[in-house]
């Protein structure tokens, strides 16, 4: 089993110049060095970002699409003469994927249903519904595709369904192996589960990463087969309810840092500057490392933090538990000094890989814990087929990126009034973007 290097950050930018910090005035970025070792394993290291100051990228802030019923009165997403294409009130996006022909996935969680909308946005099909029948859910986990068109729906953390691109109901999978599902293979017969490793979490009362493990899982012949193992999710470890478990610290990193390309898992740690891709058998296969400066935790952040804190007591019962849940900076065991590097990935239909920046006001999955959730402006990190470090794109306002795939970038948009809608922006300067 391979397993994920502990090396410190600053041991991996041995030789690479620390070039900018996001926003930063780079200019052109020296050549990525390529190389591949003795075992086949490419790797690539980045001095700086190969795009200058107003990249040849652009996002186009009027939305192609537009999916679902806006809240204002015009009807129209962005007040301009471009209306919603499908009239479907979206009540809480879940899910969204793109089929490799350009079809759009849509789940939504309060409804427990799946639309499937054409390229141009235009519903051709919707299925499920809240239940426990064939084909129905209790709820909606999350989407995935297999096979190029077959459509798998997590209805819960035992039970996977399986439908043709049209909704046609196919099969229900249950596991039970433990854990959450990240991913459906390309042949749709095995699940990739990540798992905590047991009593990897840190002594009761201390600070620190506690082990995931990453697995597929074959439900017919119940045999699991382990991919890679890494130390990702910082948090504390307390007694809740007469048990031991992890609790999040504020500015620590989660343990969602990958996504999947076909059977090929991409994987990082949001403190290191450094991403790694495992095939099917778990074999490494190449290593992508760029140069990039932590931001500090400041004193403001630590007042931020207090702010918060005082408000949400505010709001909730006057009881021990609420103040459990909120504690106080200085009964931490400890806490970062600076905040991870980012917080999320996706890898594009091309083979690009997109990493998305720790935001700068957000406590990490602390967040979790407030009643409404602060919507963080996005800026993602963009890493082409090969590992080149292209630069930083930041997104519009309230829109939450989902997909990149056709030279688009596929999101939830969330109006003023915090109504949601499926919306699909251009890449211009991209090659291949007027697909």
């Amino acid at each position: 089993m391979l397993q994920w290097r502990e090396i410190p950050p600053v041991l991996l930018l041995v030789g690479l110049t620390l070039a900018c910090s996001p926003g930063g005035d780079a200019g052109p970025g020296a050549a990525p060095l390529n190389r591949r070792d003795s075992a086949g394993i490419v790797i690539t290291e980045n001095a700086a970002p190969a795009w200058q100051r107003g990249q040849p990228w652009q996002i186009d802030t009027m939305p192609e699409i537009v999916i679902g019923a806006t809240s204002l009165a015009s009807g129209r997403a962005d007040g301009s003469d471009r209306a919603a294409t499908e009239p479907v009130l979206l009540q809480h996006v879940q899910a969204l994927v793109v089929l490799p022909d350009g079809r759009i996935v849509v789940a939504d969680q309060r409804a427990a249903e799946v639309m499937v909308f054409d390229s141009t946005g235009s519903l051709v099909a919707r299925f499920g519904g809240r239940g426990q029948g064939p084909g129905e859910f209790p709820q909606i986990v999350d989407v995935h595709v297999c096979g190029d068109d077959s459509i798998a729906v997590a209805a819960d953390r035992f039970h996977l369904h399986i439908f043709d691109d049209q909704g046609g109901f196919a099969r229900r999978i249950e596991f039970r192996p433990g854990g959450t599902l990240v991913a459906v293979s390309t042949d749709c017969r095995r699940l990739l589960i990540q798992q905590t490793v047991s009593n990897s979490s840190p002594p009761l009362g201390s600070w620190g990463r506690t082990e995931q493990r990453f697995v597929w899982f074959d439900p017919t012949s119940q045999a699991v087969d382990t991919v890679t193992s890494a130390r990702l999710l910082e948090g504390w470890t307390r007694v809740l309810y007469g048990e031991e478990r992890p609790f999040v610290i504020p500015w620590g990193t989660g343990a969602t840092t990958y996504a999947m390309r076909g059977d090929t898992l991409v994987l990082g740690y949001g403190r290191v500057p450094e991403l790694r891709a495992y095939d099917a058998t778990g074999a490494l296969r190449w290593v992508t490392r760029w140069s990039q400066q932590p931001r500090p935790v400041t004193r403001l952040d630590r007042q931020h933090y207090t702010d918060v804190r005082r408000e949400w007591l505010a709001a909730m019962p006057p009881d021990p538990e609420t103040r459990f849940l909120f504690p106080e900076l200085d009964e931490y065991p400890g806490l970062p000094s600076e905040k991870p590097l980012f917080d999320s990935l996706l890898v594009d239909d091309g083979g690009g890989v997109w990493v998305r920046h720790f935001p700068e006001n957000s406590f990490g999955l602390f967040d979790r814990r407030l009643r409404e959730q602060e919507r963080f402006r996005q800026t993602w990190t963009v890493f082409d087929v090969t590992g080149r470090w292209l630069g930083d794109l930041t997104l519009p306002d309230r829109f939450d990126l989902r997909a990149v795939a056709r030279g688009r970038l596929y999101g939830v948009a969330t109006d003023a009034l915090d109504v949601e809608t499926v919306q699909v922006l251009l890449i211009r300067g991209l090659a291949g973007s007027s697909q």
